[in-house]
């Protein structure tokens, strides 16, 4: 839920106008108001794959692991905010956005540490300073620059009291936990022909002989197939990973991906074909080339 404000400003009101800038008209500005009395509370709600550890101090209890609902570049948080009800425009943001990042890096590029809300980035150096012979690129190679960050109190206090979902150790049926895009190094959120993908998941052997076995491009709007890949043509299948090229001309749009397997919990194979199709979407092209 969010409520917009509408709020003057003008020359002489307020020290001079927004940023008391005395030559500023007189304007209207719309602020989108987050925090507001009786607004649900932040929570993080993940799931997580549970794994047995194979550390000798731990061996056999469960581990968890975060599945990751999807991967934002800056892009995709802005338009989320456009999405959500920001006044601004996504240029505007954008533009605001490039020159924040590129201040932050200059800030931290001349050893400065940067504050921000959701925690503090600070300078630092890796390895054993050597005091002779540092001409000698291999000394100095030695020593290498790194940001170090930590988690801000108020991210902290976010962070209290998780939802967390458990998946099941051994699933009983084929499904999906997560697609990386390795052309736009982004997961669950965008697909980029002539590139690999990597889908994580459970029971994706393609064990059997049955003609649908594979892996299905869906229009997410119709659910029609646009594209069928055979499970003779994966480049790299197990129970829990399917590596991949996604087809070179598969057309711009969003889709969902389906698994078709005959794989179960035992070494023989299903006599019939089980499928799962994963939950959310996925992008290919620029969204000037979608026309869903």
């Amino acid at each position: 839920m969010f409520i917009f404000a509408k709020i003057k400003c003008s020359a002489g009101e307020g020290g001079g106008g927004l940023h008391g800038n005395a030559a500023m008209p007189r304007t209207h500005y719309l602020l989108r108001l987050n925090r507001i009395t009786g607004m649900k509370k932040k929570r993080a709600e993940w799931k997580v794959k549970l794994r047995r550890s194979n550390f000798k101090m731990h061996r056999g209890e469960l581990a968890p692991r975060v599945i990751l609902a999807q991967t934002y570049k800056l892009n995709g948080v802005l338009e989320r905010i456009v999405k959500g009800g920001c006044a601004l425009s996504y240029g505007t943001l954008k533009h605001a956005a490039d020159l924040l990042m590129n201040e932050i890096e200059d800030c931290l590029l001349e050893g400065s540490a940067v504050n921000l809300p959701i925690g503090i980035l600070t300078p630092g150096v890796k390895g054993l300073w050597q005091v002779s012979e540092r001409y000698d690129p291999k000394v100095r190679a030695q020593n290498e620059a790194v940001i170090n960050y930590k988690m801000s109190a108020e991210l902290r206090k976010a962070l209290e009291n998780p939802l967390l979902e458990a998946e099941n150790i051994r699933s009983r049926r084929v499904v999906i936990n997560s697609v990386e895009d390795k052309g736009s190094e982004t997961i669950n959120e965008r697909l980029t022909p002539g590139n690999a993908i990597i889908i994580q998941g459970d029971l994706l052997l393609m064990n059997g002989d049955l003609p649908e076995r594979g892996l299905y491009y869906l229009n997410a709007e119709t659910g029609a197939t646009v594209c069928h890949i055979p499970a003779e043509q994966l480049s790299i299948n197990t129970r829990s990973e399917i590596i991949t090229i996604v087809p070179k001309d598969l057309p711009a749009g969003r889709y969902k991906l389906r698994i078709v397997s005959q794989c179960t919990t035992s070494p023989r194979p299903m006599k019939q074909a089980a499928s799962y199709t994963m939950k959310g979407e996925m992008v290919c092209g620029e969204e000037g080339e979608i026309n869903s």
